[in-house]
């Protein structure tokens, strides 16, 4: 149990009221702060009913609550900085959630008593689906953006060798026509001047070691007759190698070539243990590093207040379905369990500390003993029809833990 989970519990009405929330209030002193929970006068319907609603209505708790959650921890995330432990930074009606649901009233206009029980759940359902199905395409949209710009900053970061070139090469850096194409050479500093010494001599000429095997190679065979070994041809550009940028110790270099000859011009580069990379750009839809940057950068901030505006929005909402929900479930609870006519009185416990559990269990199970069975007093024995691990006390308990940080 967090140290942001409130209590809601009922109890039979004795005399009044005010006397039976003046019991809960007595077993509090010392352990936890308890306010009147405002339940109005709902729908009753018959038992056959109600049995089947209370469980449905387990259900839907669950899922508003998931919703809820799913909401309150995204506006956690797009904090910067982080709210402090224990700060309320979700609000409902220009409150905080607690001061809401310590003062939880009734929405008529939303809600109508006039419904019945499943009417009023069904209502709270639907809401809550139609938020919960315009967030999951709103975070989509933006977990789209984010990875987006996650994968760029990755990227830049990443070594020459592995990164998204776009964003360094410039579309003038290429040349690409009919006969000519440039590459781009990645080398240590230390390899950079034995390149700027042996790459203009590049021909497609065999190495010595192709000769002496006889390998073939697309002009034919090396090693064989004169007649059909091809014409020896430097395919290099004179002069045109050029750095692009250095990180660290290595340079990014590129290099114009003859485009027939790429193959070959590749074969040479990988003997001398440098990396070949390839760049193509768009030339139409061509757009700078930085200015890719900056657009990915102001599409994510967009995207991210848009979100925010929205979860702050329909948090709201979806918070205050919750709440009536759990007025809706104490309602039924509380006729399944002492009768009709309804007559009950709800209170809404926070604890001083997650420590004071067990404290305060005992003294409202002393107080309020007399509506328990004998099978929530003796818990080593099963209540039928129930699960074994749910815990029963002489009261109804439902809880609401209001702890939205992801820490």
């Amino acid at each position: 149990m967090s140290d942001q989970t409130f209590w809601i519990i009922s109890v039979p009405s004795k005399r009044s009221k005010e006397e039976s929330f003046g019991y809960i209030d007595n077993c509090c002193f010392g352990t936890a702060d308890a306010k009147l929970f405002q339940v109005p006068g709902l729908k009753v319907g018959n038992f056959d009913q109600l049995m089947a609603m209370s469980d449905e209505l387990v259900k839907i708790d669950h899922m508003i609550e998931l919703a809820t959650k799913k909401i309150g921890q995204q506006i956690w995330s797009l904090r910067d900085p982080k709210p402090a432990k224990g700060e309320a930074f979700l609000t409902v009606e220009r409150g905080t959630i607690t001061d809401y649901i310590r003062n939880f009233k009734w929405e008529q206009n939303v809600y109508p008593i006039r419904l019945s029980v499943k009417e009023l759940a069904e209502r709270l359902q639907q809401k809550v689906q139609r938020i919960d199905e315009e967030f999951r395409v709103h975070s989509i949209e933006y977990s789209t953006i984010a990875s987006a710009y996650a994968q760029h900053q990755r990227s830049a970061n990443a070594s020459l060798n592995v990164r998204d070139l776009s964003d360094i090469v410039h579309v003038d850096d290429i040349v690409e026509t009919d006969f000519l194409s440039t590459l781009f050479i990645v080398c240590t500093q230390n390899q950079l001047k034995e390149w700027e010494q042996v790459y203009e001599s590049f021909t497609n000429a065999p190495d010595a070691d192709d000769v002496k095997s006889g390998k073939k190679e697309k002009g034919g065979y090396y090693g064989g007759d004169v007649e059909e070994r091809p014409q020896v041809v430097e395919y290099v550009v004179p002069g045109s190698s050029r750095p692009i940028k250095t990180e660290g110790d290595q340079v990014l270099l590129a290099v114009n070539i003859l485009k027939r000859f790429k193959d070959d011009f590749i074969r040479k580069v990988n003997k001398m243990k440098l990396t070949v990379r390839e760049v193509k750009i768009d030339k139409e839809s061509y757009v700078d590093g930085n200015e890719r940057k900056n657009q990915l950068e102001n599409d994510l901030r967009r995207q991210r207040e848009t979100l925010s505006t929205w979860c702050q929005t329909h948090f709201s909402e979806a918070f205050k379905a919750w709440a009536h929900l759990k007025a809706l479930r104490v309602h039924v609870e509380s006729i399944l369990r002492f009768g009709i006519p309804p007559d009950y009185v709800t209170a809404i416990i926070k604890l001083h500390k997650p420590n004071l559990e067990k404290k305060l269990r005992q003294k409202l199970e002393e107080t309020f003993s007399e509506y328990g069975s004998v099978h929530i007093q003796d818990k080593s024995d099963d209540v039928p029809g129930f699960s074994s691990a749910e815990k029963f006390y002489p009261y109804v308990y439902l809880e609401m833990d209001l702890n939205y940080s992801k820490e």
